[in-house]
């Protein structure tokens, strides 16, 4: 299954956990299948997100899209989001 992992910077967490949310239906509509946000503890204005897909070719065809671009303006992101692919290869226990 692949995952997307996006570090991202904005002015307002406010606002940007509003148009994050707005987006939900742009990443369903590129095969997300779910996300997971993390608020950097240290730098309030950080998060990381974690994004399940089904399928790898549609989660970077969203990354690369206007809409997504358009998106990450409205939520007051600041800066270039920064993605990375990943495919689960392995699960371990604690």
């Amino acid at each position: 299954m692949p995952y997307v992992l996006v570090q991202v910077k904005f002015e307002d967490y406010a606002k940007w956990k509003s148009g994050f949310a707005e987006a939900g239906t742009l990443r369903k509509a590129y095969s997300s299948k779910g996300v997971r946000v993390f608020r950097n503890t240290a730098k309030p204005n950080e998060a990381v997100i974690v994004g399940e897909y089904q399928d790898l070719e549609r989660a970077r065809q969203l990354f690369q899209s206007a809409e997504f671009r358009q998106a990450t303006q409205r939520a007051g992101v600041v800066g270039t989001p920064e993605v990375t692919f990943l495919d689960e290869v392995d699960q371990l226990p604690a």
